[in-house]
């Protein structure tokens, strides 16, 4: 293909892409500053939202596999002009995010210690995650039916409309953090406890900002009658579950695996955790752009699928692949080069300051890797339907590698976390290893409508 159709190529992701990426961007951006005013509190009151937030890291990556299934289909009947088949898509959807979100608000409601207790024993830190929960859970609902409406947005590539939606929300819920946490405005100072308020007033707000921009626009593929979004068969219902099953336990498990990390780091200390939760954060912004590119990935090759173009969609993947190499580079230098300059607007000791440094280069060191797993199985192979092989590389690679590193690191060679991190991150190259050889097969490429 020619110079014309490359430009092409180009233009189409950062259309679909770049959307996706500053919504990410915004999101990360606000975990920061959340994480810095918690920070500002005490360190341990960072380690207690931090511990009490993997559950709801766990939960919204299962979301995340059970509507990633919708999308996939979603965006193959795009390309195949089927938007009857989409609007049923999304009252399935629907009907499965509430109902998990319903019984998982309602599970950690009542047992609030005992899901934080999961990653940390500190009684301490266990009782102020638990205050946080009990607050937090109630954004769990807004925040499942809101997903399954910008799965479906992206999938049409109209990502526009999640991008406005997340920067109102992230705006929102920076705005009663910082009220709230702190006690402006003549409100009292609610700690914890107000950071969790500010979560669930920003999920209801952005539920209701996307729900406007769907049903008060005009011509919006996603706005149907009542009753055509139930208009679903068993045989959609079964090819629907067949791909989400897979993605639902690779998201499940790796979410659960990587939270167990940090059941190992908790075993060193409290800065260790705050440590490693501040150098995540920061790198969450960093990929942002990464993250865009590989959920652009994904939504242009489903996209070319459905339209049976099988060699373009190998074509548009190899140069996406090209632009994804270009980019990593100098975004990693910007990381650790800027991310270390945050660190004296912390309320940490020297000797924290010191140990969230060193985690921040490792992790530099492996980002190029990283970057380079989101595109292929978030973006590419996803995008292609093998979500069956995902969930296997995903998996094997946390629990064999990843975890069993973690433990060991810790307890039998007794290394400092940033050591540890770097034995953990030994699962990132297994996977980008299996994902390349997978990719080079074609075996990924699957037409499913």
């Amino acid at each position: 293909m020619d110079k014309k159709e490359n430009k092409k190529i180009l233009k189409l992701l950062i259309s679909v892409g770049l959307p996706i990426a500053i919504q990410n961007l915004l999101g990360n951006g606000v975990n920061l500053l959340d994480n810095f005013m918690v920070a500002n509190i005490s360190e341990d009151a960072l380690s207690a939202v931090s511990m009490a937030n993997k559950s709801y890291f766990i939960f919204a990556l299962l979301l995340f596999g059970l509507i990633s299934g919708i999308g996939i289909f979603s965006a193959q009947y795009f390309g195949n002009k089927e938007y009857d088949k989409i609007h049923s898509l999304v009252g399935l959807g629907l009907i499965l995010a509430t109902s998990f979100a319903l019984l998982t608000t309602i599970t950690i409601f009542i047992f609030p210690s005992q899901t934080v207790r999961i990653f940390m024993k500190d009684e301490k830190i266990v009782q102020m995650g638990a205050d946080y929960l009990k607050i937090a859970v109630f954004s769990f609902i807004p925040t499942a039916i809101s997903i399954v409406y910008q799965v479906n947005l992206r999938s049409i590539r109209m990502t526009k409309i999640p991008m406005l939606t997340s920067a109102i929300a992230v705006f929102i819920n920076g705005f009663f953090n910082y009220v709230l946490i702190f006690g402006k405005l003549g409100l009292p100072a609610m700690g914890i406890k107000g950071a969790a308020l500010a979560t669930v007033i920003a999920r209801y707000a952005e539920l209701i900002i996307v729900l406007s921009f769907i049903y008060k626009g005009k011509d919006n593929p996603l706005k149907a009658k009542f009753k055509d979004y139930f208009n679903f068969n068993k045989d959609m219902i079964s090819s629907v579950l067949t791909r989400s099953l897979p993605v639902i336990l690779q998201e499940g498990l790796w979410a659960i695996g990587t939270s167990v990390y940090f059941v190992a780091y908790g075993k060193l200390s409290s800065s260790s955790v705050a440590a490693v939760q501040i150098s995540l954060t920061t790198m969450d912004i960093f990929i942002s752009l990464f993250i865009g590119l590989g959920a652009g990935a994904g939504v242009l090759i489903g996209n070319l699928l459905g339209e049976k173009k099988v060699e373009k969609a190998w074509y548009y993947s190899k140069r996406i692949i090209f632009y994804q190499i270009i980019l990593s580079l100098p975004i990693t230098l910007l990381y650790v080069l800027l991310a270390s300059k945050m660190l004296p607007f912390l309320n940490f000791t020297d000797e924290s300051t010191d140990l969230t440094l060193k985690t921040i280069y490792t992790l530099g060191a492996y980002l190029p890797i990283k970057c380079m797993n989101f595109l292929f199985i978030v973006g590419i192979l996803r995008g292609g339907g093998d979500t069956k092989f995902n969930m296997l590389i995903e998996t094997l690679s946390v629990w064999l590698i990843g975890v069993p590193m973690a433990f060991f690191s810790v307890i039998v060679l007794q290394l400092p976390v940033y050591y540890c991190l770097a034995l953990v991150s030994l699962e990132e190259v297994a996977k980008l290893t299996l994902s390349i050889l997978r990719y080079r097969s074609r075996k990924w490429i699957n037409v499913l409508v």
